[in-house]
């Protein structure tokens, strides 16, 4: 990106970036497959996915040996490929066997990023995989972790988080772009030149460079002249070397062309963190400090502690989740919009990673109270109801993902007169906050020392940052120091000029529940969660003051928003219980997760308002990937819009850390 168009960014607030951004890429379209001969074919392309000679074997000898796979990630800590084509997954799959055959250290992480245009859906792959009988456990691990085909970054995590896979779905054109990774190897894949000129030319060769590692290897069956000319244009150095099967030639290629001292000058302007991070800054001490432990604070410290960092977390409470994170129950729902902006594709990426991170963690304990039951968003009115139709047609978005439903759909599924119909999410659902943070650090317990009743209220960079109290005691010192302050945004010098407002929320709950076991969380100006142990949840008001008691005019508000959506479940008598928590919203509505400032090892997560159930979970994974130097889990567009630095000129200078991303 030049100067000028950097320039031209900062002059603009939120909104326009909003604008300017929407919609990279709008719509998923699903491969269309056909077996001929007993191999894998696609018609939109005329080609094969593998090799007549086998799959299987294909793999192991062009991207595994051409990467000096397995020697090249034996004794190393992470090891990151990126592949410019998943197809039916098969390198992934052969790539992820091999590492668990050769790679016995428990702590030893493997980063595998794939681009794709076009996904096979859940069907089709599994049809696609069953003849490689050999990997049917992992191809089943893969299919039952598979995403609604939607655009965007999907982190996929497997065998206890040794493995991850990011799944980047898309036009490459659009996503290359907005990768962050350091890449050890490369897995140059793709229907041939001739039937697919896009996967080879040569601004997908220079933008590939850019992610790679120095020395990093590359594999490809292809050894058209042109393609060997773009990779020695961009600073590798390339050999041919026999072929597999009936292919005479592949190439195999270094990453090395570039003198180390340029590289080490390129990557310290370079808006990639990951390389910065990992060739520039690595950290060598895994020790770090958050203050806060609500959603965001917990989800942090259990990232990092499954990292293997030793993790110092300081509450003013007597626990996890006393605040606006002590709710009963939040809801779990992505946004849609009619242009597709950046609000929507950030809550699009959080909802699938808090989805997987809920996932992981209910599976090592079970005692995370949610319920998977749907969300339903109503339409209001009729002109509301063509909105909804028009966004899911124009997006073509899955159905596993969104549907509408029609006002006899809505009755059956609910019981509700939804007179004008609505867009029903089936993966959602709600959660009890307080359980997710309990469960969160008892994960990470082994990891992580939680110090309660701990008010920090002063905070120095003195080689480490410190942490101090009212006294002027020292609480703790480390490197790394990520605040989740909450409603307390404003309590330290270094916060207290953040655009943050606080806004209050009162939520009543019922204790009478009206509503079928199987009834969706409801929503419409307001939401109603039925289903959960001390009665169904109403709210929540949106109040300018900072009124911390309950008070009879907001139960009074979240009872008529129940009477509207159900009529005659607000009558008298009732049995209510009300609770009062506080939104931190930041100016432009988006979080600010990322590093703080200029001074290294400063990071925040804040300004969640409404939605930190759902933003929490992908906050963590950013900065944990950033101070890791791994891939980033999401789209850099996404990184600015929510870099705390957004505000100032800092988001735009070239920095080791996730605002420059």
């Amino acid at each position: 990106m030049t100067v000028q168009a950097l320039q031209a960014i900062k002059q603009m607030n939120t909104a326009q970036l909003v604008g300017q951004y929407n919609a990279w890429m709008t719509t998923i379209t699903p491969a269309e497959i056909h077996f001929e001969d007993g191999v894998l074919r696609a018609p939109a392309f005329d080609d094969v996915y593998h090799s007549a000679d086998g799959g299987i074997a294909q793999c192991t000898s062009v991207f595994l040996s051409g990467n000096a796979l397995p020697e090249s990630w034996l004794n190393r800590p992470d090891f990151q490929i990126l592949e410019t084509g998943f197809g039916i997954g098969l390198n992934f799959l052969v790539t992820w066997n091999a590492w668990r055959n050769t790679v016995p250290n428990p702590e030893a992480r493997l980063h595998f990023v794939s681009l794709e245009k076009f996904p096979l859906n859940r069907n089709d792959l599994a049809l696609a995989l069953a003849p490689f009988a050999t990997l049917s456990a992992l191809s089943g691990a893969l299919l039952a972790s598979w995403p609604p085909l939607v655009p965007g970054f999907h982190q996929l995590r497997f065998d206890e988080g040794r493995v991850t896979l990011t799944l980047i779905l898309g036009d490459i054109q659009e996503t290359l772009p907005q990768l962050a990774m350091a890449a050890d190897a490369l897995f140059l894949d793709g229907f041939s030149p001739d039937k697919n000129p896009q996967m080879w030319d040569d601004w997908v060769i220079r933008h590939v460079a850019r992610q790679m590692a120095y020395q990093g290897t590359l594999a490809t069956w292809c050894v058209a002249g042109a393609v060997r000319r773009r990779l020695e244009a961009h600073g590798f150095t390339v050999q041919r070397l026999p072929g597999f099967g009936r292919k005479r030639e592949r190439l195999e290629a270094r990453f090395d062309k570039i003198p180390e001292g340029a590289f080490s000058r390129m990557v310290s302007t370079a808006r990639n963190p990951a390389l910065a991070r990992s060739h520039l800054h690595p950290i060598t001490q895994r020790h770090a400090m958050i203050v806060g432990a609500g959603i965001a604070g917990c989800l942090m410290a259990e990232r990092l502690a499954q990292q293997g960092w030793q993790v110092e977390l300081f509450d003013r409470h007597d626990g996890p989740a006393r605040e606006a994170s002590g709710n009963p129950a939040g809801i779990l729902r992505p946004v849609l919009s009619r242009d597709d902006n950046l609000a929507a594709r950030l809550s699009r990426a959080a909802f699938f990673q808090t989805l997987h991170t809920l996932r992981r963690l209910q599976a090592r304990s079970g005692t995370i109270r949610h319920k998977q039951s749907g969300v339903l968003v109503l339409a209001p009115d009729e002109e509301q109801s063509t909105v909804q139709r028009d966004t899911i047609a124009h997006y073509g978005y899955p159905q596993d993902y969104v549907r509408f439903l029609e006002s006899q759909e809505v009755l059956a599924l609910s019981g509700i007169a939804g007179q004008w119909g609505g867009w029903f999410f089936p993966q959602g659902g709600w959660l009890d906050p307080g359980s997710l943070c309990t469960t969160a650090l008892q994960a990470g317990a082994a990891q992580i020392r939680s110090h309660w009743n701990t008010d920090v209220s002063r905070i120095e960079k003195a080689g480490n940052w410190r942490i101090f109290d009212a006294r002027g005691q020292i609480l703790a010192q480390a490197p790394i120091l990520i605040l989740a302050l909450g409603a307390h945004a404003h309590s330290l010098p270094q916060t207290a000029e953040l655009p943050i407002t606080l806004f209050r929320g009162q939520i009543t709950q019922v204790a009478n529940d009206p509503f079928p076991p199987q009834t969706p969380v409801l929503c419409q100006e307001g939401y109603v969660i039925p289903g959960l142990a001390g009665g169904l949840c109403v709210g929540a008001t949106y109040d300018s003051d900072l009124e911390s008691a309950p008070r009879l005019a907001s139960t009074l508000e979240n009872l008529e928003r129940l009477h509207r959506l159900c009529p005659g479940a607000a009558s008298d008598p009732l049995t209510t219980v009300d609770r009062v928590g506080f939104r931190s919203v930041c100016r432009d509505r988006m979080p600010l997760v990322g590093a703080l400032g200029l001074q290294e090892g400063l990071y925040t997560i804040m300004g969640m308002g409404s939605r930190g159930l759902i933003w929490s979970s992908l906050a963590a994974e950013l900065i944990a990937a950033e101070l890791a130097g791994i891939p980033l889990p999401l789209e850099k567009e996404l990184i600015r819009a929510i870099a705390p630095g957004r505000f100032s000129d800092s988001a735009f200078r070239p920095h080791a850390d996730a605002s420059s991303a």
